[in-house]
């Protein structure tokens, strides 16, 4: 549960469950029958390296009270009923700075130092909330927004540290919860057309690659890549790339076995090879030897040396990282 820094493994906790955490709720985003998504919560938390996992989802023609009564959390009971029945949201840091937010936010960003909000916080901890958390917000319809909290109890260095290796896939997981708990709602992908490039990046993206990676793998220029993906993200009214992977893959526009590939520690990359030579584009060549020609290595290719070529001019203009 995360309540103890020794029992932390880096770069990769709990690295093993996040394709199945991914897969589970991409599955019910998708209409696929199974758990509730609040007992599919509390199975997730311990898979994606927290405590808890909290979903609101605010509508601007639904009162506040209807949100928390719908929100999907793992806190305690006692904590959810104090919540509520204290009127907590109208101090709740999280829910008044997310109001406006679009990046993900620490809570220590959030929070003011008035009186009342401290206390609140304490309050929380004492409960169990947790006393490091981060917010994503998710705002992928018109009418409102979502926010998804994810907290541990962590010591403030530990838990800088496990932001900065899974953030990236903290948020594809917020748009799939997202997806999940408004499956009515949500957009279809045949309202969506994506080119079959579109599709091959944006497996790329969700597998944690950057553009640079992708367009080595993809034998395309970092130029190509971008327009891709900012063709897609432009289909899907996304605002980050990160988000775009998430739901075409929450709506279906391609599988969650895209999703087998996010664990840091390596990339699974079957499940995307068999969708690349379904849509009939070219899957990344990580199989076979040198002598097989279904199979050219990467870099005989004439089209990587071009890439290699690319990559190599960018490093000069930009210099060193």
């Amino acid at each position: 549960m995360c309540e103890r820094t020794d029992h932390i493994e880096r770069p990769g906790i709990a690295a093993s469950g996040f394709g199945s955490a991914f897969e589970d709720i991409a599955g019910m985003a998708l209409g696929r029958p199974g758990k509730d998504l609040s007992e599919l919560l509390r199975a997730v938390v311990s898979a994606v390296g927290v405590k808890h996992i909290a979903y609101l989802r605010f509508s601007n023609d639904r009162s506040v009270d209807i949100t928390l009564l719908n929100a999907f959390v793992t806190y305690s009971k006692d904590w959810q009923t104090r919540y509520f029945l204290k009127r907590y949201h109208a101090i709740d840091p999280v829910i008044l700075y997310g109001a406006a937010a679009k990046e993900p936010f620490d809570w220590r960003d959030a929070a003011d130092s008035a009186p009342r909000t401290l206390a609140f916080l304490a309050d929380a901890i004492h409960y169990g909330v947790g006393q490091n958390g981060l917010t994503i917000p998710v705002r992928s319809r018109r009418n409102g927004f979502g926010l998804v909290s994810l907290s541990c109890d962590l010591e403030r260095q530990d838990w800088e540290e496990l932001k900065s290796a899974y953030l990236p896939k903290w948020q594809i997981l917020s748009v799939l919860i997202d997806s999940a708990a408004n499956i009515n709602t949500r957009l279809h992908a045949s309202q969506i057309k994506l080119s079959k490039r579109e599709e091959e990046c944006l497996i790329w993206a969700a597998r944690g690659k950057t553009y640079n990676e992708t367009a080595d793998i993809m034998s395309i220029g970092y130029g190509s890549v971008k327009t891709h993906l900012d063709g897609a993200r432009h289909k899907l009214d996304c605002i980050n790339v990160t988000h775009s992977a998430a739901l075409a893959v929450a709506i279906g526009l391609i599988p969650p076995q895209a999703l087998k590939g996010t664990d840091p520690k390596g990339f699974a990359e079957d499940g995307a090879d068999e969708f690349c030579r379904a849509r009939s584009v070219n899957p990344r060549p990580s199989s076979g030897t040198a002598g097989d020609p279904k199979w050219q290595p990467l870099k005989s290719s004439p089209h990587f040396a071009k890439s290699a070529t690319m990559s190599k001019r960018r490093s000069q203009l930009t210099g060193p990282k």
